[in-house]
């Protein structure tokens, strides 16, 4: 009989802990998602995703051409108008049979022809997120989200459309097109039970990524039809770049250190793949 009560007395306790926390408020639902995405108190947070990346070509079956591995390391900010979000992000081709991360790749659209493979290394990704006073209100617009029962799920459905950073004149052979077309979704999976618990200044989440895009450009592809598919998923670390798999940590302080931490101060414009391979490709450091 005792333990029935206390049972009760437990639920009753949760259902008020999670009353406490009314979504509905602006303010209440902005930190829920910061808490999500990253750590209210200023804290460096990893997140760590594991997929495919999958080549689409009309007519022809897809065909699996990596594993991918990656994160992100980032870290709240306060602004005058709200957060901003410092971030690196790093992600690696590897071989989808060994695991191993790709220094050369033979491409199956082009006889297995060898290519030097660019992994990805942005830096910084960051990102405003400042807010009016008259925006406050339509917060859940901006950042929308969607009630899964015991989970809240935060998405963004983001269609980049600018002009490329390799125009096709210059870079004919690693250029698909002068248009840079892609489609990426985002969604980040938050247990209420830890949304109900004020305490946290950062939530446990899983995440998942989709992202349809060219061909990439050390490919060497040029104008070829088709498409690339990445197909991840992942989760935030509890012990941030240190509980990463030993081969990703110990690529990164080999190739790039500065990637075990977020960036120390906020900068525009953000690096993409296509503007880091530009970079390397006038400095010389791709072969033509």
């Amino acid at each position: 009989m005792r333990s029935s009560y206390l049972v009760i007395l437990m639920l009753l306790l949760l259902t008020t802990a999670v009353q406490a926390i009314d979504l509905s408020d602006p303010g209440a639902y902005f930190n829920t998602f910061l808490k999500t995405r990253a750590d209210l108190s200023g804290k460096e947070t990893v997140y760590h995703w594991t997929g495919k990346v999958y080549g689409m070509v009309p007519g022809e079956r897809r065909t699996e051409l990596f594993a991918f591995e990656g994160f992100s390391v980032a870290r709240l900010e306060k602004a005058e108008t709200g957060y901003l979000l410092l971030t690196r992000e790093a992600a690696f081709f590897k071989d989808p049979r060994t695991g191993q991360i790709l220094e050369t790749w033979r491409n199956p659209y082009l006889k297995n022809a060898e290519t030097q493979v660019i992994h990805i290394w942005n830096d910084p990704v960051n990102q405003d997120f400042g807010f009016s006073a008259e925006e406050m209100p339509l917060i859940s617009k901006f950042l929308p989200s969607e009630d899964l029962g015991d989970e809240l799920v935060f998405y963004m459905d983001i269609f980049p459309y600018y002009e490329s950073p390799l125009p096709r004149k210059q870079y004919s052979l690693f250029s698909q097109s002068d248009i840079y077309q892609a489609a990426e979704f985002f969604q980040f999976f938050v247990p209420k039970s830890a949304i109900a618990d004020s305490s946290l200044t950062s939530l446990p989440c899983n995440i998942s990524w989709t992202r349809v895009s060219p061909w990439m450009p050390f490919m060497r592809m040029g104008d070829r039809k088709g498409n690339l598919a990445f197909v991840c998923r992942g989760s935030k670390l509890d012990g941030g770049f240190d509980a990463l798999p030993s081969q990703i940590k110990d690529y990164v302080k080999e190739k790039n250190p500065q990637f075990a931490s977020a960036p120390d101060q906020y900068s525009e414009h953000n690096e993409t793949s296509w503007t880091y391979f530009k970079k390397l490709m006038d400095a010389g450091l791709i072969k033509p």
